[in-house]
This record gives C-alpha cells, sequence and structure tokens, in this order.
C-alpha cells in the first residue's frame, strides 16, 4: 500500500470507529511495510488534517459548486488530502499535490467519476492558496476561532469566558502546531555528559526541565530508532509530567504509589528517584494499558516498580504509602496539540462525568496515604472543575489533608506556580503541554 493509499485508509477508519487516532496510525503501519520517510509523511498528513479538518472542509465547501459533493465521505477525504498538502505542506509542490490525489481517487471505484471535480477543486485552491476564504468579521467570535482554528465552539467559548479572546487564540494556535516531543534521561548507568554525547544528534542539549532531564526531539526522527531508547537509558515524557512529578519531593527507600500509572512515564522516574531500596507499586484499571507500563519497565531495567492490575476507587492494599501521585483522567485540554482527534470527541458532558471519577480516585486514595505524606492529585487539564474546585472541594470533605502552597517550596519552578500555589502550566503562556497539579499533605 502506498503512504497516500495508507492515509486514506487511517482516516476511513478514523470516520468509522471514532477511536484513538494514535491507535488507527500504529495498526495501519504494523501491518504495511512501509520504509521511515513514508511512515513520517503518513504521520505528519493525518494528524494535519484531523488537526484542521474543520477549516479544510470550509475551504472545500467554498469551491464546490454541488453542495450533495460535500455529503460524499470519500470524495471529502481524497479532496482534505490534496488540500492539506497545497496549504501546509511546502516540501510537496502543487502539482504533485493534485495529481496523487487525482490518482488516488482513479484507484477506487467510489471516487472514480469524481476525478475531475478533484481536479478541479485542487487547482481552484492551487490558484487561490493565498486568498482562502474564511468567516466574515462580523461572525461571532467563537464561529469565527472554531473555523479558523478548527476547534469546536462550545470549548472556544469556555476559554473564552476563562480565558479572553488574546489568550484563547495564543492557545487555540499552539494546540495546532506539532508538538514537541521530549525524551527523558534515565538518572542512573550514564552520566549526564555520556547521554549527551550519544543523543545530540536526535535532541538539543543540554537537557531542560526537573533536574535537567528532558530532551526536546529534532524534527523528522522516530523515538524507536533511538539507539539510547532502544538501551533503556531514556524514555518519552513531557517537561510538563516531570514537573508533576517533582511535588512529591522523592526521597531514597520511599514506598510510593502511582494511581492511574499508564504508559509509565511517571512511574519510572519515581523509580528512579527512589532507589534500589525504595519502592513504586504502579496502577492500572485495565490489562491493555498496564502492558504499556511492564514493557517501559522492562526496556529500561527497573527492578524496583509492580505493576499491578487495580482500580483507584478501591484499592486492595492493607498497608499505607509515603507518597501517592493521582495523576487523574480529565478531559485532556492541555495536551490537545498532542491529542487533534480529542476536540472533536470530548463534549462538554464529559466534563462533567470525569468529574466524578475524579472525586471518587481522590476519595478513594486518601485513606492510604501514611499520617505525614504527600499525596499529588494532577490532571493535563486547563478546566477549573477538574483542578482548583476538585482540589478544594476534596479538602473541604477531608480535614486531615491540607494544601502545601508551592510558592518558595523550590520543589517547581515559580514560574509554573499560580497565585493560590498550585503548579499550573499553561500552554499560551509556558509554551509547554498544559498541566496541573497540588500537593497535600496529610496531617499527622
Amino acid at each position: 500500500m502506498k503512504a497516500r493509499e495508507c492515509i486514506a485508509h487511517i482516516l476511513e477508519e478514523f470516520d468509522k470507529r471514532k477511536v484513538s487516532l494514535e491507535s488507527i496510525v500504529d495498526k495501519a503501519l504494523s501491518q504495511e511495510n512501509i520504509d521511515h520517510r513514508d511512515r513520517r509523511f503518513i504521520f505528519e498528513i493525518t494528524y494535519g488534517i484531523v488537526r484542521n479538518r474543520l477549516r479544510l472542509n470550509y475551504i472545500l465547501d467554498h469551491f464546490l459548486t454541488d453542495k450533495h459533493f460535500n455529503k460524499n465521505t470519500h470524495l471529502m477525504r481524497y479532496l482534505q488530502i490534496g488540500a492539506y498538502q497545497i496549504l501546509y505542506l511546502d516540501r510537496v509542490p502543487d502539482h504533485a499535490a493534485v495529481n496523487e490525489s487525482v490518482n488516488l481517487a482513479k484507484r477506487e471505484k467510489a471516487t472514480l467519476k469524481y476525478v475531475g471535480v478533484i481536479n478541479a477543486v485542487l487547482r481552484k485552491i492551487v490558484s487561490q492558496k493565498n486568498s482562502m476564504p474564511k468567516p466574515h468579521i462580523k461572525e461571532e467570535a467563537a464561529i469565527r476561532l472554531s473555523i479558523q482554528f478548527s476547534h469546536p465552539q462550545w470549548l472556544i467559548k469556555r476559554w473564552l469566558k476563562q480565558f479572553g479572546l488574546t489568550n484563547t487564540k495564543r492557545l487555540l494556535e499552539f494546540n495546532n502546531k506539532q508538538p514537541d516531543i521530549f525524551l527523558r534521561r534515565k538518572i542512573k548507568e550514564l552520566s549526564r555528559q555520556q547521554f549527551e554525547s550519544e543523543i545530540r544528534s536526535v535532541c538539543e542539549t543540554p537537557g531542560v526541565g526537573y533536574k535537567n532531564l528532558y530532551y526536546r526531539l529534532k524534527k523528522n526522527h522516530f523515538v524507536e530508532e533511538i539507539r539510547m531508547f532502544q538501551f533503556g537509558h531514556c524514555t518519552v515524557q513531557s517537561s510538563s509530567s516531570g514537573w508533576a512529578t517533582a511535588l512529591l519531593d522523592i526521597k531514597k527507600d520511599e514506598k510510593l504509589l502511582d494511581v492511574c500509572s499508564a504508559p509509565g512515564g511517571k512511574s519510572t522516574l519515581m523509580a528512579d528517584l527512589v532507589g534500589p531500596q525504595g519502592a513504586v507499586c504502579a496502577c492500572e484499571l485495565r490489562a491493555h494499558r498496564l502492558v504499556k507500563v511492564q514493557e517501559s519497565i522492562d526496556r529500561m531495567g527497573l527492578s524496583n516498580i509492580f505493576p499491578i492490575i487495580a482500580d483507584g476507587k478501591q484499592l486492595p492494599f492493607t498497608g499505607q504509602f509515603d507518597k501517592i501521585l493521582l495523576d487523574a483522567p480529565c478531559s485532556g485540554t492541555g495536551v490537545m496539540n498532542h491529542h487533534p482527534d480529542a476536540r472533536w470527541f470530548r463534549t462538554a458532558d464529559d466534563i462533567k462525568r470525569i468529574i466524578k471519577v475524579q472525586r471518587e480516585l481522590l476519595e478513594g486514595v486518601a485513606p492510604f496515604v501514611v499520617p505525614g505524606g504527600i499525596l499529588v492529585y494532577a490532571t493535563c487539564s486547563l478546566e477549573p472543575e477538574e483542578n482548583w474546585k476538585q482540589v478544594e472541594r476534596f479538602l473541604e470533605s477531608h480535614k486531615e489533608f491540607t494544601l502545601d502552597n508551592l510558592t518558595g517550596t523550590r520543589l517547581v519552578t515559580d514560574t509554573f506556580v499560580d497565585n493560590k500555589g498550585y503548579l499550573f502550566i499553561n500552554p499560551f503562556e509556558h509554551k509547554m503541554d498544559g498541566m496541573f497539579a497540588a500537593r497535600l499533605k496529610r496531617v499527622v
């Protein structure tokens, strides 16, 4: 299967099944013998189309003379593939984008009769690419931004109320950029100098973030092909997640619990910090997610992590832990740059449902914190109901816990501490993945 055929297949599966784009792409690539250059091309086009789908469809609707055409999913899919390359990819010549889309349509019975339409529409886009249609300035702000940045209106309205127009636009722009990928260096085995010497050709150096452990991957590199990753000297983790883990202030030989541990980035960092005499229990509700944690453990050669299938709402333990990290399920509105499909799946009702799950998890893990111990509650959401309000509600009903104000503690860079003493990394200000965290101490 050629690259563009693979892209069309992935987009068709995405439209049909409404499951994560990542899982569909991974499955498609695992079944095809595709070289690394085509793999990069497939990733870029599929994620780019999903990320910019609303704007692409708005433009295509403008050029389609027969409005019945935009109801033909096969036709629209091939037009999206061509239009994305013309409007967003400089390295693909316009004529090649048109011709390849036409050839793609010729190979399918469902679109053979639309070859002329595809050719005509894409050529019009090429000739007018510097003056693409856009909503009128008098349109409501949420409508204009929704089309311009391809986000649902309900979400934009939330952000306009919370952040204002300027910051909402900055957030939408951040979400539509290709995300940075970071490798986190394993503390043991190699010195920082040795690791940076090995990784310099594929990552930016020196390291940044918590303990300078994070290295931004240079463009056009696949993590799985990097030798230091294969040998277990590093793993993929956002630098924002590192700061949430930093709030635990881990000491040697402690007993730690990572409640929602997949895919394993937090657990492996905790294990690295606590040392061989300490222990990290890594819990996950679903077996297929725990497999990802186990894969990270095995690849990195860590013997002090103990993965188990467990529900954080009803933990199976009899003892307590020195410190617990609850990186709770959330709406993920702080990391929509990594998951562009989430913007089309999430609804306002989802947030209400997730808030209930978070509350139940907090109730479930609280008794397992030893007196004097620490509970860190974290999300990658930007929504107040999932963050500040969730913690405040918990503290109101759990007088045995107090909020550790992070201001001036040196546990985390002060830039990331808000005026209430919480960790809050927001994409439009810090140019990083969104992250919220609260450090809660159980009173002795």
